[in-house]
């Protein structure tokens, strides 16, 4: 084998942690202010929630890399391999609309010396993106992949599918929508006010934190080759914005 080429992951542990997408703090927070107007007084209440959910779809990404002298035969390698790949996945019940290549290219490889760059052959990657609508699959078709011409994982993503991650969306609306109620209402009591109905509410950003993993070499007792891996929930945070009617109690 050409140096340069990751060695082929028998074992891989894979160490989850939580994603982040935005910059919301997962716990209830709020800003709330009382109004008078013209037509009476308001609580204008800004406030967040969160939902959480075992993830059951799962992102996974993973290449096959072949280095040679000749481009062409880096060619061949790759088409043999990523054949070989394919194929297996087919048996694993993993369908041709569940995988999609993501990166694909073939390049010279130099050497920088005293002497300036000199060739030293060409690299080829194949790339791939494959969804799982089981993530507890994930370990399982990494052994496949890697153990039938795959030799690079780049990434394991924990996430939702559509429809669940509606339904936990939802469940975190309700849960701002809550805590803006109990933040109006000690606010009300503060300020001995009593609050009648909701004036207008609105929702803010929704931030969306699928689980990521990366990838580390392991070795399991006995010599077993295996891919474990340690998940967590998917986290969803929703900020809402409602304006209360209030009285004078």
């Amino acid at each position: 084998m050409h140096r340069g080429i990751l060695a082929t992951l028998g074992v891989v542990l894979l160490v989850v942690t939580a994603g982040c997408a935005g910059s919301l703090n997962p716990t209830d927070s709020a800003n709330a202010q009382v109004q008078n107007s013209t037509d009476g007084q308001s609580i204008s209440v800004a406030s967040s929630g969160q939902a959480e959910a075992t993830p059951d779809q799962a992102i996974l990404r993973v290449a096959v890399v072949a280095e040679g002298d000749d481009a062409n035969a880096v060619r061949q390698q790759l088409a043999q391999n990523v054949s070989q790949m394919r194929s297996a996945l087919a048996d694993a019940n993993v369908t041709d609309d569940d995988i999609r290549t993501v990166a694909f290219n073939i390049d010279q490889q130099y050497d920088h010396t005293e002497k300036g760059r000199e060739p030293t052959g060409f690299r080829g990657i194949h790339a791939f993106e494959i969804t799982l609508s089981n993530a507890d699959r994930v370990g399982q078709i990494i052994d496949v992949a890697v153990s039938n011409g795959a030799n690079r994982v780049d990434s394991v993503e924990l996430t939702l599918s559509e429809d669940r991650r509606r339904e936990v969306r939802s469940a975190a609306l309700r849960d701002a929508m809550s805590n803006a109620r109990a933040n109006a209402d000690v606010i009300a009591e503060e300020a001995n006010l009593t609050i009648t109905n909701v004036h207008s509410a609105s929702t803010g950003d929704l931030s969306f934190s699928p689980v990521r993993a990366t990838v580390a070499e392991a070795t399991t007792a006995g010599g077993d080759a295996a891919t474990n891996i340690e998940s967590g929930p998917v986290t969803v945070v929703a900020q809402v914005q409602v304006v209360y009617n209030a009285s004078s109690s």
